[in-house]
């Protein structure tokens, strides 16, 4: 499996992500994959 490091991302960006996955019940990476498996479906 590949493995994505993002760097660089905005303390607030990354707060409030960080915020919607515990909201959801999710974690960061279950969150950030859903969105982009959304996003290449062209669901976004």
């Amino acid at each position: 499996m590949a493995t994505i490091n993002l760097r660089n991302v905005p303390d607030d960006l990354h707060r409030k992500a960080k915020a919607r996955a515990a909201l959801e019940g999710v974690t960061l990476k279950q969150l950030v994959m859903r969105l982009l498996e959304e996003y290449l479906e062209g669901v976004c």
